[in-house]
């Protein structure tokens, strides 16, 4: 199997081109260097750095028509465009299928206007329209992985793979946008802060001397509150815009070089599809959320330092009570911020165990349906699911109490303040004690926030470090040497190779790998020529194949052949790249297609399937068909070749996944074909016609290595080899091996002693069919013209049914595979586009229904439960409002009518006194605030607890529940529902139930009874106020109306983008050999980049759409406080000086918290989108029978004998299908052991998984 020569000077130590060698595999460090080689790498190509980065840039441009580069642009110049939008109107429009947020001016972004016709777009029509838009090119996920990519090149040359950090390059990735963002933050909560600290106490000031107030000068200050609160509105939109869109550039870029890194493995040792799914599926969000929401953080500092400096100038030293309670609330929330990334960290292992476990099962739904496991899988969730729970408890008590403390402790800091000033024998003004309160009801928000952009900050650590281990692993590799030898297409010299230990033991074709015993065979004198390949040595790696010397001549067809378990796969794998190379030298030339053992299916048509991504070309096409033997069953189909084809090919035979996977590989035209047991899923007389008509006629000409176990066809092939124990140990001819009376002797005596050989009359026929010989050259007979008529294989059909009257003259009632599309007996005519498998995903309309809402509080406790749980909320925060209604009682009350002794001149007068510090009932008022602390922090630890317990109890139990109704659905609902869109309800839709919901729910429960207790106070000091709030209701509904529908609309569309992309993960992964054999790997990636881009449409707009409405809210917020400081200044005569501050207070308090709390609301609405998805699958999807019927149990002693009978059992894959087993009828006897024939896709495995059957 090889030219001999004496030497091996024609090999060149050169890269090789490899067919297996990815776009840009010249660019990516090895991930198994050492520090000191990425440092000596570092240094040998630093000056090849600056032509390699305009190389990058270059390409960007040529593929985005972007300029991109930074290189040559410095300083200013490179945030050309970026700049544009400063301008206040910009008159380009942008194009008609783009989100028009790049070319919007600087006015349009600050409110958000560019939006404004979409949202009214999608009331009046729904989000139809957005399935055509695009993101703008500079929101691309394949621009911005670019640049990504490069960033983290840069960062293992600088620091090594051990010592670089994924977190280090996300900042350089962002860090100009968060600048920006956190100056935009600054200078909101700046106004925010001075609008109380300076006008509000000016105004007080004024309103407490009634005899020198003049109206129009408080009407200035009020008219400069309602614009300073109208600017913060302004610069926190204009943040907000800047922090979403670095958000969905860093999510997009993220998964991206993710995606791409995962196509570029070699093995995923100790990952699982299910742990990387989870990756791409929940830390995407994580990088949104930390990017979205982390640059809050900034503000928190600030704003404090502000509060420390002003509120001594304006209280006094006892401010400082207050200034430490903040900054002991720093500690606390690092000390919450560990804890919070330990549970996260113990957490995300459990999920992805889940995930793992649930992925693999639904995988092979069909093998547990066959045995009955659905009860014992289901428990082994349930447990798995039980401990998650744990730690989600843990984590969400954490997070709760990190959530309530944040606004509790400006509400401590007051009261604490105001005690210790009192009662050290301090005087205390309304204008003080409301400016105070009202400054610190402006740090509520501001620090209401922290706990948030700390949990996103820490969930980012540690999605950098997961991300990081996932980049880390090592890539598919080109082979070193290259062949100079033009007659040698592979070359294996003295190579040893292995598979990593963590791969051994979770993967499929690597029986091999515990054989580690070694075996002395003569050199090939082959074209190898000593290349510079480092083997590697690797404790984590199984020996598997050992001193391997092999040559595969070009145009041969070699057979291999041996026992289980003895290597065949694993030579294939080597030759590809997949296997580590411990020592010796491997080569390659030409490209290559190659044929998994178990067919890798994509879901598409069966066309496109063997197409895969090449032209069309239908003679060519057509004689393909005919020599894979597919012409018939494209026949049964529905839709003949443009049937569609579920996820695994799920939905066809072990046969038909086969042969459309050879198909597959002959349409390729590639010069080499690996092929693993090929014709080890079709019967006898199909593999005989695929061998005659595929193997030696249309691959004429081609290099085969061709793996089987069905030794009759290794004495047509040129040459054979024989591996036993991970080694070689024969090669030659069929007639040289056989006189050896070696391994191969002995292998093809058992096989003829099994009787599982042609007869010599079959034999003939087959040769005949092949044209020659067995020793003759292959003729290539590729063209449609051949005559097809010639040597028509016969075929044997199954005829398992009593009933043959439909058949054909033969009396055989042929049996289909579960596509099949001949008529059943009613005559009916299959259905328009029934070749349609895949059913689209449900997307409900409208608001979310009372039923999902009713079903959450049942799943949590029932009514008793929530009302309980209200009830516990509304007593917490109507203790904490209760603080400042009683300030204001007691600040009226002022001395409690003390005289005092003042002293005019030489004499001595009595009057009433105004010093609260006089009243001889000030301990009893004390008391009573001071106490009000006391209940605020007993409820709101109870209730955070209590909260905790309600929501994951829902959580756990809806999860619980709708997998249990999952796993009894029929095999249908697998068949025509995507492995990735379960998985997506489970992972995705599960966390945002678990994490995400309550989190709203929470917060929104706080905050709107905020809010009602403060229109109730503000009523309570005017109500004249009732009338102005008419107008602004009336202004809120409309935005409401057109809002919501939106907003539910583009969360919906979101979760429905997000499954395509899941499923074409767990598609890749799967396929991951195949897509390499190929070099399908860019197409790929491309169509991840389009499915990437069609999400972030509406996940960005769903975002975007709280900002708009939030805008306008805080417009009518802005307006709420100018109605209530004109009431207060026009009925000044009427209402005390501590009223007045507290109305401006509570009003002032409601400008960022009311748009908040209406975007909660709607926001808390749009996740209960995720309960209303997994609600479906409970509610809505079909079951199987219970598997006990108690009313209908057998007797006791049931079985009395192992029976089977089959009576006129008619199965058909889905409703408005044909038949595939037509009144199918036998009984099997007891002790009996019957076989079931049948070619390829006749219908024998859907005899054990379908139909009425009585045992």
């Amino acid at each position: 199997m090889g030219d001999k020569q004496d030497d091996d000077s024609d090999l060149d130590t050169i890269t090789a081109t490899s067919p297996l060698k990815l776009k840009d595999d010249s660019d990516t460090l090895p991930q198994h260097l050492r520090e000191g080689d990425c440092d000596a790498g570092m240094e040998e190509s630093s000056g090849s750095d600056s032509d390699d980065a305009g190389l990058l840039d270059l390409e960007c441009q040529m593929a985005s028509g972007l300029d991109l580069s930074t290189r040559q642009k410095r300083g200013i110049r490179k945030y050309k465009h970026a700049l544009k939008s400063i301008k206040p109107y910009r008159n380009n429009k942008a194009p008609m299928d783009e989100l028009p947020d790049s070319t919007a001016g600087f006015l349009s972004l600050l409110t958000f206007a560019w939006l404004t016709p979409i949202m009214w777009k999608i009331y009046k029509k729904g989000t139809g329209f957005l399935t055509n838009m695009r993101c703008s090119d500079k929101n691309r996920a394949e621009i911005n992985s670019e640049r990504l990519e490069k960033l983290w090149k840069e960062e293992l040359k600088r620091k090594g793979p051990k010592d670089a950090s994924f977190g280090w390059v996300i900042w350089r990735a962002i860090r100009t946008r968060v600048f920006f963002g956190g100056l935009t933050i600054i200078l909101s909560v700046s106004f925010s802060f001075f609008a109380p600290a300076l006008v509000l106490n000016k105004l007080l000031r004024t309103l407490s001397n009634k005899e020198q107030f003049d109206i129009w000068y408080g009407v200035l200050l009020v008219a400069i509150i309602s614009i300073m609160e109208f600017s913060r509105t302004m610069l926190f939109a204009l943040g907000w815009m800047i922090n979403y869109t670095t958000g969905i550039r860093l999510r997009a870029a993220t998964l991206s070089l993710l995606y791409k890194k995962i196509l570029k493995l070699r093995s995923l040792k100790d990952k699982s599809v299910g742990e990387l799914v989870n990756l791409c599926s929940n830390d995407g969000q994580r990088l949104f959320e930390a990017a979205a929401i982390g640059p809050l953080l900034i503000g928190g500092p600030v704003v404090l330092v502000y509060g420390i400096v002003y509120t001594v100038f304006l209280i006094g030293p006892w401010a400082l009570v207050g200034s430490a309670t903040y900054l002991l609330f720093y500690p606390f929330m690092a000390l919450i911020s560990r804890l919070t990334a330990y549970y996260r960290r113990t957490g995300v292992k459990v999920t992805d165990g889940r995930v793992r476990m649930m992925s693999e099962l639904l995988t092979y739904i069909k093998l547990i349906k066959m045995y009955a496991w659905e009860v014992p899988f289901t428990k082994k969730i349930s447990g798995i699911r039980s401990d998650e729970r744990k730690i989600l408890e843990k984590s969400a008590l954490v997070q709760g109490i990190s959530t309530s403390a944040a606004p509790m402790v400006p509400v401590m800091a007051s009261v604490f303040v105001i005690l210790a000033h009192v009662l050290t024998g301090n005087d205390l003004t309304p204008a003080q004690a409301f400016t105070f309160l009202a400054i610190h009801g402006k740090l509520k928000p501001v620090l209401g926030q922290i706990p948030g952009a700390v949990r996103s900050l820490s969930d980012m650590m540690i999605s950098g470090r997961r991300i990081k281990s996932v980049l880390l692993m090592e890539d598919i590799k080109p082979h070193v040497s290259q062949i100079t030898n033009p007659n040698h297409v592979i070359v294996l010299k003295n190579a040893t190779f292995g598979w990593d230990a963590s791969s051994v033991k979770d993967g499929n074709n690597k029986k091999d790998a515990n054989s580690k015993s070694s075996a002395t065979k003569a050199e090939e004198k082959q074209g190898l020529k000593d290349g510079e390949e480092v083997p590697e040595s690797d404790p984590d790696v199984v020996q598997t194949l050992v001193d391997i010397n092999f040559v595969l001549e070009k145009g041969k067809l070699i057979g291999v052949c041996g026992s289980v378990g003895c290597g065949k796969s694993s030579l294939i794998s080597a030759v590809m790249g997949r296997m580590v190379l411990l020592s010796g030298k491997v080569a390659t030339k030409g490209s290559v297609a190659y044929v998994s053992q178990q067919a890798w299916i994509m879901n598409s048509t069966a066309r496109e399937n063997i197409l895969f991504g090449q032209v069309y070309d239908e003679e060519k096409y057509k004689a393909i068909v005919h020599a894979c033997s597919l012409e018939e069953d494209f026949k049964d189909f529905v839709d003949g070749d443009m049937t569609e084809i579920g996820e695994r090919g799920i939905n066809m035979s072990g046969g038909q996944k086969q042969r459309i996977s050879l198909a597959r590989a002959v349409y390729a035209d590639k010069d080499v074909y690996l092929l693993d047991d090929p014709l080890s899923a079709v019967d006898i007389h199909v593999g005989r016609h695929i061998f005659s008509e595929c193997l030696a006629k249309c691959l004429k000409g081609k290099t085969i290595l061709f793996v089987t176990h069905q030794l009759q066809y290794l004495r047509h092939c040129d040459g054979i080899v024989v591996m036993s124990d991970g080694k070689i140990t024969e090669s030659g001819v069929h007639d040289e091996l056989t006189k050896h009376n070696g391994e191969y002797a002995s292998l093809i005596s058992r096989y003829y002693s099994k009787g599982e050989s042609d007869s010599e009359e079959e034999e003939e026929q087959f040769r005949e069919r092949l044209g020659s010989s067995p020793k003759s050259p292959r003729k290539r007979t590729f063209s449609g013209t051949q005559n097809r008529n010639s040597g028509i294989r016969e075929r044997t059909m199954s005829s398992i049914s009593s009933h043959s009257h439909r058949g054909g003259a033969n009396g055989v009632d042929r049996q289909m595979s579960t596509m099949s599309a001949m008529s059943d007996t009613s005559g009916k005519q299959p259905v328009e586009n029934a070749g349609k498998l895949i059913v689209a995903e449900e997307k409900a309309k409208g608001k979310v229904t009372a039923r999902t809402y009713w079903n959450y509080v049942q799943s949590a406790g029932g009514m008793f439960v929530a009302v309980f749980v209200f009830l516990i909320y509304l007593v917490s925060v109507g203790a904490q409002s209760g603080t400042s209604w009683w300030l204001s009682y007691w600040l009226n009350q002022g001395s409690g009518n003390t005289t005092e002794q003042v002293l005019i001149g030489n004499m001595t007068f009595n009057r009433t006194s105004t010093n609260i510090r006089h009243n001889p009932e000030i301990n009893f008022y004390a008391m009573i605030y001071g106490l009000g602390i006391v209940v605020i922090i007993v409820t709101t630890l109870f209730r955070t607890f209590l909260f905790m317990k309600v929501t994951l109890h829902a959580s756990s139990k809806m999860h619980d529940t709708i997998f249990r109704k999952v796993l009894s659905c029929p095999m249908k609902f697998f068949d025509t529902t995507p492995v990735g869109r379960i998985i997506n309800r489970f992972s995705s839709d599960i966390d945002e139930i678990d994490i995400r919901l309550p989190g709203s729910a929470e917060v929104f429960l706080m905050n709107i009874l905020t809010i009602i207790f403060a229109l109730i106070s503000i009523c309570y000091v005017s109500l004249w106020f009732l009338i102005a709030l008419v107008p602004l209701i009336a202004c809120f509904i409309v935005l409401n109306v057109i809002f919501t529908s939106g907003v539910r609309e583009l969360k919906r569309l979101d979760a429905t983008t997000r499954s395509p992309l899941l499923s074409h993960v767990t598609a890749s992964i799967q396929g991951i050999s195949t897509i390499h054999a190929f070099g399908k790997s860019q197409e790929f990636l491309d169509k991840f980049h389009q499915l990437m881009d069609t999400n972030t449409v509406p996940f960005f707009l769903f975002y975007s759409s709280n900002r708009w409405l939030a805008v306008r809210l805080d417009l009518l917020s802005a307006i709420v406080i100018g109605v209530t400081g004109l009431l207060v200044i026009l009925t000044y005569e009427s209402i005390t000086p501590a009223l007045a501050g507290m109305a401006m207070a509570f009003a002032i308090q409601m400008t960022g918290l009311f748009q908040f709390t209406i975007r909660l609301a709607i926001e808390t609405e749009a996740r209960f989108v995720s309960v209303e998805r997994l609600q479906h699958y409970s509610k809505e999807v079909e079951s199987e029978a219970p598997g006990v019927i108690k009313n209908n149990r057998p007797d006791a002693k049931w079985p009395y004998d192992g029976v089977i009978t089959f009576k006129r059992v008619k199965m058909r894959y889905r409703e408005n299908l044909p038949y595939a087993l037509k009144g199918v009828s036998f009984e099997v006897l007891p002790r009996e052991k019957i076989g079931i024939v049948g070619r390829s896709g006749s219908g024998k495995s859907l005899l054990l998984i379908q139909g009425k059957v009585l045992l």
